[in-house]
């Protein structure tokens, strides 16, 4: 079974109530005309709907119970222009999973290089997304400091000791009044949180940050965690391939004139041309080939870069240089 096979099925329960988003129902919908197993399970689905809509026989009170209870589960992704859909999916599969833990489960080490417990963890997501809030004019919490380390430390401090799941609604509502925020003309303004940024671009390292912490937590909890959409992936792996050369500088390592060639491959992939150096000619120095989640596991800091499985046509050095700086960009 492929990543999108398994994204899908997630997806099959809450689609047949209703409560997915525009742009999830187009995935499942899509599958389903090349699935005929999750096409199959799609109509059982449906004929449990009809027994609980009163069509079958049962209360039809029932049904509404029962949509209320998915709903509290999965909230739908909050609503936002086509750029900022990859976060705004990210947010509702991390709310989902939240939904899932059990009391032990929020103490359970996520970063062990910083010592956070998942609730630790969604505190400092609720930090980040504040601080750019803050940026596009909607700052909840203006006296926590005006970047990211001081934004945790303060979110940190209110929140160890409280209930799990208060930190949890603290995140989740400043993650949908950042999404009130994003308007289709805000895209191309220009915002720092690490460094300046269109919001555009921003948003995007928001939904990468909020899916690999999604993951850490996860694994933290021994929960499974089905790949983004490909067409969510993508964007954000385009953003982490543009910005190696960045990766590069921050790495303290060479930025030599000429094109570097990132190939990713898998759903979400694509085939990118990267210059270089400031003045890049169009010599092509070195080729770098591998898997989509593994490049974007590896900006996250979550993969050993001597270790990917990286194909590499040309210059080695500088393909392992590039393998090597990748995690730069992340943050904690």
């Amino acid at each position: 079974m492929n990543a999108e096979h398994e994204t899908v099925s997630a997806l099959l329960g809450v689609w047949v109530l209703g409560a997915c988003s525009a742009e999830e129902s187009a995935a499942v919908i899509d599958h389903l005309t090349r699935c005929r197993v999750c096409a199959d399970e799609s109509l059982l689905l449906g004929a449990a709907d009809d027994l609980l809509s009163g069509r079958g026989g049962p209360p039809v009170g029932l049904r509404a119970r029962m949509l209320d209870r998915a709903l509290t589960r999965r909230p739908p992704a909050p609503a936002v222009p086509g750029y900022a859909a990859p976060y705004a999916a990210q947010v509702s599969v991390l709310d989902s999973l939240l939904g899932e833990l059990a009391g032990p489960d929020w103490a359970r080490t996520a970063v062990a290089e910083y010592g956070w417990s998942v609730q630790d963890l969604v505190a400092h997501l609720a930090a980040t997304d504040g601080l750019l809030a803050a940026r596009l004019g909607a700052d909840s919490a203006p006296g926590d400091g005006d970047d990211v380390p001081a934004r945790t430390a303060a979110m940190l401090a209110r929140h160890r000791g409280l209930p799990p799941e208060r930190t949890r609604a603290a995140w989740r509502d400043q993650a949908t009044a950042l999404c009130s925020r994003l308007g289709a003309d805000a895209r191309d303004q220009l915002v720092e949180l690490e460094w300046p940024l269109p919001v555009g671009a921003t948003i995007l390292s928001r939904a990468f940050e909020t899916w690999i912490h999604t993951a850490d937590i996860a694994v933290a909890a021994g929960r499974t965690l089905p790949a983004p959409l490909p067409e969510h992936l993508h964007p954000m792996a385009d953003l982490g391939v543009t910005m190696l050369p960045t990766a590069l500088s921050l790495a303290e390592l060479d930025r030599p004139d000429g094109m570097a060639r990132v190939v990713l491959t898998g759903p979400g992939g694509g085939d990118w041309l990267v210059p270089l150096g400031a003045d890049s000619g169009s010599e092509l120095m070195t080729a770098i080939e591998l898997d989509v989640l593994e490049f974007c596991f590896l900006l996250g800091g979550r993969r050993d870069p001597g270790e990917v499985g990286a194909l590499v046509d040309g210059d080695e050095r500088l393909a392992r240089d590039l393998l090597a700086a990748a995690p730069a960009l992340s943050g904690p």
